[in-house]
């Protein structure tokens, strides 16, 4: 359960979160009502003081998954992991399919050759790519809180820091193992993937092919991805390695760079001062605090990463935000019959008052949204482990309608 609501004033904008015991005060007495139920949420009904303290939103921008953390009065007031939809790229690969066999039945019709002017315009996003900045534009403009700062990850090396792995400031602690900018840029060269065995998803080293106490510097042609068995063999004599460290990368590097970043950032800063951090940084203040690498653990360390406030990591206020698409103008026909043509045979959009989209409350235990309806008259949610993959009407009760952004919980 979590341990604060969140809070509106009379004119929507956000205040500082109270205590459900607070909140529930309010409601009691008629000076509030309830804005949203996920993350919950009131309005005030009266004309208070805006007074709000400093709250900062790290972003931790991912291409599957985006994590987030708001950080104010020394605690995270609201965490969480962004899902992104990975299935725009598809959708639109069977829209142009479709277009073009479409085209083809229509013999008579005029050939037309590069007509679509949004595609040729400067500043254009790919579809997948702009669906995803919006994704995370909606979940960070409207959280609940007076968010005061903003601050996202930028790529995950510093280029020109490469070949100079000296520190500078005195934000962070400089750590005595190998600069974690230059270690990043190792593993990236080289694919994640040990360069003796060939195994990857596993922990890895960079491994400096001469030793520092021989004269090797911490540069990229000296280092080499090693898993940590070779890594302990090769220190061991035990193996003999017949590969050589490679520098000249840094285009892959700089291909890996988050796409659609200036809008993102355009977009984001026009709501709260924005300012960026490269991953590198956020990993070695990660590691100098034992964290577990989680998005919104990134997320945190993002946060407090210039005032090195040392927030304890906690999921009391912990959402998984996912996306659905409306499917408000998908139509299914069947073959065509003698005298009534193409024939819609999709029967199953709504059902008892329910309709996809739709966030309920299972047998009083389980919120769930509804992704489909069953020809057998039962409302199917998304496959968990341990909870039920479809059930009655009976057994509904209806929450929100239509949700095409929904917040759970995780326990």
């Amino acid at each position: 359960m979590s341990t604060v609501v969140y809070v509106l004033n009379q004119n929507g904008k956000a205040l500082m979160p109270c205590k459900p015991s607070k909140a529930r005060k309010l409601l009691r007495d008629g000076r509030a009502k309830v804005k949203q139920r996920s993350p919950f949420t009131i309005q005030l009904l009266w004309e208070c003081e805006e007074y709000v303290q400093q709250v900062v939103a790290g972003v931790d921008k991912g291409s599957h998954t985006t994590g987030f953390s708001c950080v104010g009065k020394g605690q995270i007031l609201l965490s969480g992991e962004m899902l992104h939809r990975l299935d725009v790229k598809d959708k639109m690969d069977t829209r142009r399919a479709n277009r073009r066999h479409r085209r083809a039945r229509r013999w008579y019709r005029a050939p037309r050759f590069a007509n679509r002017v949004s595609s040729r315009r400067s500043g254009r996003l790919a579809p997948s790519i702009k669906t995803n900045v919006q994704e995370v534009i909606r979940v960070i403009v409207h959280l609940p809180l007076p968010i005061s700062h903003i601050v996202v990850e930028d790529v995950q090396v510093d280029l020109a820091r490469i070949n100079d792995p000296t520190l500078v400031g005195s934000r962070y602690q400089e750590p005595s193992r190998l600069d974690e900018n230059l270690r990043l840029a190792c593993l990236m060269r080289d694919n994640y993937t040990c360069q003796q065995c060939g195994k990857h998803q596993v922990r890895l080293q960079a491994h400096h092919i001469r030793y520092r106490e021989h004269g090797g510097k911490d540069t990229l042609s000296n280092l080499l991805t090693l898993c940590e068995p070779c890594h302990t063999q090769v220190h061991q004599g035990k193996i003999t390695l017949t590969v050589t460290g490679v520098s000249g990368h840094l285009d892959q590097i700089a291909m890996r760079a988050m796409q659609g970043k200036t809008s993102l950032y355009a977009t984001l800063c026009r709501h709260a001062p924005l300012s960026t951090l490269f991953g590198y940084q956020t990993a070695t203040w990660r590691k100098a605090r034992g964290l577990p690498k989680e998005h919104d653990v990134d997320a945190l360390c993002l946060a407090t990463y210039e005032t090195g406030e040392v927030v304890p990591y906690q999921r009391e206020c912990f959402y998984r935000v996912s996306f659905r698409p409306r499917r408000t103008r998908r139509q299914y026909h069947d073959l065509p019959r003698k005298g009534q043509g193409r024939v819609k045979y999709q029967v199953n959009e709504e059902c008892e008052g329910f309709h996809k989209g739709d966030v309920v409350r299972v047998k009083g235990k389980w919120i769930k949204q509804i992704n489909a309806i069953y020809s057998n008259g039962r409302l199917a949610f998304k496959r968990v482990k341990g909870e039920p993959p479809s059930a009655l009407p009976k057994d509904c009760h209806l929450l929100e309608r239509g949700r095409t952004m929904f917040w759970g919980r995780t326990v």
